[in-house]
């Protein structure tokens, strides 16, 4: 390989590089949309992150509930003032 062939190389993975970081950032880290924004496959993606050796901080997902129980303990409450008290409300209109 020639110098110009070995400066053209280096310069193409640190394009490449430059890109999937970019691509991950812009995507919080979510593999299938930076591929996708790389116009690539995701096993490709996952080649190139393993190659430049770059970390990914990968966020854990909140698994689904399980019953319609848990969807109610996990919906997000709001505030109520009723009669001079504040009281947190669940979606059901339960006052806690």
């Amino acid at each position: 390989m020639t110098m110009k062939e070995c400066q053209i190389e280096g310069t193409m993975a640190f394009a490449q590089r430059t890109a999937v970081e970019a691509a991950l950032r812009d995507n919080r880290c979510n593999l299938s949309h930076a591929a996708r924004q790389l116009r690539v496959g995701r096993t490709t993606l996952y080649r190139l992150i393993k190659r430049f050796e770059i970390e990914v901080d990968v966020v854990p997902r909140t698994p689904p509930p399980r019953s319609r129980a848990d969807a109610v303990s996990r919906a997000p409450t709001s505030v109520r003032l009723v009669d001079g008290v504040w009281y947190l409300v669940s979606a059901s209109g339960e006052r806690g």
